[in-house]
């Protein structure tokens, strides 16, 4: 039980085969989970930062963005912060959490043709140990 839990690494065919428990993985794999999730977390981040940091820096250098009223008395920064700021959020909450779901779900299906490589590849050597 105690080997199951152990991470360990055998090296066959120039890949390197990683289990933890029965979960099976290679360095690649992982390494291309890491940059798959980091460029997603990364883009959605940065589109929030520059939306975010947008609005007061209109107010800097548009006049028209928080003096003119354009509805109402309500100016174009006002109905930006009070209503689009939100459907902008929620629309880029709902967008990212498609997109992770989708990255999630290809990503299990490598790591189940990971895992069948694996066993077929040592079949025997699996065999021996049950």
């Amino acid at each position: 039980m105690a080997a199951q839990a152990e991470a360990a690494a055998q090296a066959t065919g120039g890949e390197t085969y990683i289990q933890h428990g029965s979960h099976i993985d290679t360095i690649e794999s992982v390494d291309m989970v890491f940059r798959a999730q980091r460029k997603l977390s990364f883009t959605y981040g940065a589109i929030f930062f520059a939306v975010t940091l947008a609005i007061p820096a209109l107010s800097g250098v548009w006049e028209a963005w928080y003096a003119e009223p354009i509805w109402g008395g309500f100016t174009a920064n006002y109905l930006f912060v009070s209503l689009l700021y939100y459907v902008f959020l929620w629309t880029m909450a709902w967008t990212y959490s498609k997109k992770a779901d989708k990255l999630d779900e290809d990503l299990m299906y490598m790591a189940e043709e990971i895992e069948a490589k694996f066993r077929a590849e040592h079949a025997d050597e699996l065999d021996e140990e049950v």
